[in-house]
């Protein structure tokens, strides 16, 4: 995430009145290669607070660069890292996935199971 900090930086020292937020991308950090173990406390650290996160699986490996979304569950991420992410962000959460009204339900379902739990 060392290119977060410097962008993060650079937004920072920016004189403006204007709230700016952070959205935290599960598919977009497997994209480019980053370790999802304790990924979101690493964001956390930089950005002080996460305010969105979209939670999807990927359809292709880590470090393809390749940010093509999967049901929870159904790509490379995996069930376990993507649980992690949900319930360090403490954020709202909007799954960006593909698929049928029952895979997207499925998909909910596991957000709220990750939330509660």
């Amino acid at each position: 995430f060392d290119a977060l900090a410097r962008l993060w930086d650079a937004v920072s020292a920016a004189e403006t009145e204007v709230k700016i937020g952070f959205c935290f991308d599960t598919c977009h950090a497997h994209a480019a290669g980053e370790d999802l173990s304790g990924a979101v406390d690493r964001v956390l650290e930089i950005v002080g607070t996460i305010d969105l996160l979209h939670a999807n699986d990927s359809r292709d490996p880590p470090g393809t660069g390749a940010d093509r979304h999967a049901n929870l569950g159904k790509g490379t991420i995996g069930l376990d890292p993507l649980r992690e992410m949900i319930r360090a962000a403490k954020a709202s959460v909007v799954c960006e996935t593909p698929g049928t009204a029952a895979d997207m339900q499925a998909d909910l379902d596991f957000v709220r199971e990750a939330l509660t739990a």
